[in-house]
């Protein structure tokens, strides 16, 4: 080959050579591989371990209310106490598989305190239901909410029988709750959850037409507060807002109170 063509090739050669190094120096150089941000995987997996957002916002200002108690539960779960000890006994991702599950609300629940008005010296009180769910079910399954129910409300009417075949009739209006605490408040929405995971867990026996349910289920919840009560105090005493009329247990029928007939509470 020509001198002179030959040194034209090689001064080819080195200029490939030094372009192709450049370009392979640069691709591994860490000011273009850009590592995608903790907080945006934290909430993309977020997002998809926890369906229920977006479908509590469908649900109006019942979505917002179920919202609260379901983060105070996340919350009470999430931390180091009494209560998550119980039901990370039951399950390692206690927290984690109550942040699946769904949520829907019953509107045509039952909305009347039934009084049984036999032998029993003041009647016996049976409420409407507050929630259900499946007995030892999977991660995303559903807890059933009563609109008439103590989750939502405060008050309900009273509907006086005899038996189970007599219609009755209304006497009065009464206040709900759950255990100890009255409805529609932050800390029997708390325990409601929390007494539902317990049957999504298979932690409690079930109580849902089984013989004596009502029974049953009044000493799921016994069990409930015993081991969460200090949490779900904590997680609700900045939030009272309470009138006077919470100390009152009934009132009568035709007493001029709008909150009473409509058997719903502030919120």
């Amino acid at each position: 080959m020509h001198p002179a063509l030959r040194l034209f090739a090689l001064l080819l050669a080195a200029v490939c050579i030094s372009h192709c190094y450049s370009i392979s120096a640069v691709a591994q150089g860490p000011a273009i591989v850009r590592a995608t941000p903790v907080s945006s995987l934290r909430f993309a997996s977020d997002r998809a371990s926890d369906p229920s957002g977006d479908e509590l916002k469908s649900f109006g200002p019942q979505g917002t209310i179920i919202e609260q108690a379901r983060a105070d539960v996340v919350s009470i779960l999430a931390g180091e106490n009494a209560c998550s000890a119980w039901f990370h006994a039951a399950e390692p991702q206690a927290a984690e598989k109550f942040r699946s599950l769904r949520f829907a609300v019953d509107p045509s629940g039952k909305s009347e305190i039934t009084k049984l008005d036999a032998l029993q010296i003041g009647g016996v009180f049976y409420q409407p239901y507050v929630a259900r769910t499946g007995q030892n079910v999977g991660w995303g399954s559903t807890i059933t909410l009563n609109a008439n129910g103590a989750f939502f409300n405060d008050w309900a009417p009273v509907r006086v029988i005899v038996n189970s075949q007599d219609k009755g009739y209304l006497k009065s209006f009464r206040r709900l709750a759950v255990a100890s605490f009255g409805g529609a408040t932050r800390e029997a929405r708390i325990l409601t959850l929390l007494h539902e995971l317990g049957h999504v867990l298979d932690m409690l026996p079930i109580d849902s037409g089984v013989p004596s349910g009502p029974e049953l289920s009044t000493n799921n919840t016994e069990l409930v507060l015993r081991h969460c009560g200090p949490q779900i105090r904590e997680a609700a005493k900045h939030s009272l807002s309470r009138d006077s009329s919470f100390f009152l247990t009934e009132l009568p029928l035709g007493l001029n109170d709008e909150r009473a007939r409509r058997g719903t509470g502030k919120q």
